[in-house]
């Protein structure tokens, strides 16, 4: 837009400057004829003209007529349109000049997108399709899960324990379950010092009666700055019991509720010639899976495990440390297929 505006700037300057050379042009002109006139219309001196007052007269004479000629030879000049529309015009010229720039352009940019639009349509279709199967096989079956390959591609299927991966969540329980880890692993060495611990404190600062004062026994009560602290926290143990029913109804809820949101995933195996944490995030991206993620390996994928160990936002726990809080606390949840197994095996 900004281009155009320059260009009918120029245009009307052109039209401005182009008519005032034309309008000195016939005030000059006016002037020459009006002096000619005026010279024409002078009386003749009495007086005897000289030869070469006569000479220069007749010259003047054939210069005044080869110019009248000469202009009455020329063709009459067409009225000048006035400015104001001649600045409209330029204006309207300028303005379909980039109208038809603008129409080019847009042709030419239309012939290159047929090709990108392809692409992108079948990859979306694609994408449908896929997700069309996934809920259709959903639908037939919810305790049935796909296997998929390093690639992201289907190999199998596998069908759930349906006490297992079908049962109400358990909220409650789940709660209670995942409080108690948490409050197990907490250090709980937390101390403060009483005033029989802080150093010094083992005189009385000043006698029993006569000072006026509230009578005081050591400098280190807990009123005085440096004193010991009442009631502060000491060396102790968060951790309190769970029954092991309420653990198993606990993962089963997870699990179940995992299943149920479609975030539950099973891989056949990751098969890993050497540690390579690139291999391990294009698996992730084949999987599309996004946020954080826990990793259920056995101990056979040593591999695997130090693969995907350095990619942020993955947490790879051995299947036989599983527990609730590892299967709450992410936005998806892979399993090997021997994992799944050993999984069911234990919350039978």
């Amino acid at each position: 837009m900004a281009t155009k505006d320059k260009k009918a700037v120029e245009a009307v300057e052109a039209v401005e400057v182009e008519a005032a050379v034309e309008a000195v042009e016939v005030e000059a002109a006016v002037e020459t004829v009006v002096a000619e006139l005026t010279e024409a219309e002078k009386p003749a001196k009495p007086k005897r003209a000289t030869k070469a007052a006569k000479a220069v007269e007749a010259t003047k004479t054939a210069t005044v007529e080869s110019v009248e000629v000469t202009e009455a030879e020329k063709p009459a000049k067409p009225k000048r349109a006035p400015k104001a529309a001649k600045t409209a015009e330029a204006v309207e010229a300028v303005a379909v000049v980039a109208e038809k720039e603008a129409a080019e352009a847009a042709e030419a940019t239309e012939v290159e997108k047929p090709a990108k639009k392809s692409s992108k349509a079948a990859k979306a279709a694609a994408m449908a399709e896929a997700e069309a199967e996934a809920e259709a096989e959903a639908a037939a079956d919810p305790f049935s899960v796909k296997i998929v390959n390093n690639k992201g591609e289907k190999v199998g299927t596998e069908k759930l324990d349906e006490k297992i991966f079908g049962i109400a969540p358990n909220i409650n329980v789940m709660h209670q379950v995942c409080r108690a880890q948490l409050a197990a692993g907490r250090a709980g060495t937390h101390d403060t010092k009483t005033r029989g611990e802080v150093n010094g404190g083992g005189r009385k600062p000043f006698r029993q009666k006569g000072t006026g004062h509230a009578r005081q026994g050591t400098i280190r009560a807990p009123q005085y700055k440096g004193g010991g602290v009442v009631f502060g926290p000491h060396p102790r143990s968060y951790a309190f019991k769970v029954n092991n029913k309420e653990v198993k109804l606990a993962m089963r809820s997870a699990l179940s509720a995992k299943q149920a949101e479609g975030v539950l995933f099973v891989v056949d195996s990751f098969m890993f010639k050497k540690p390579s944490t690139k291999e391990a995030a294009s698996c992730l991206k084949a999987l599309k899976i996004e946020g954080r993620v826990t990793l259920m390996l056995t101990d056979d994928e040593l591999n695997a495990f130090l693969s995907f160990r350095n990619i942020p936002r993955v947490r790879v726990v051995d299947v036989l440390d599983a527990n609730t809080y590892d299967f709450v606390d992410n936005k998806a949840l892979v399993f090997t297929r021997a994992a799944l197994k050993h999984i069911e095996e234990v919350l039978k």
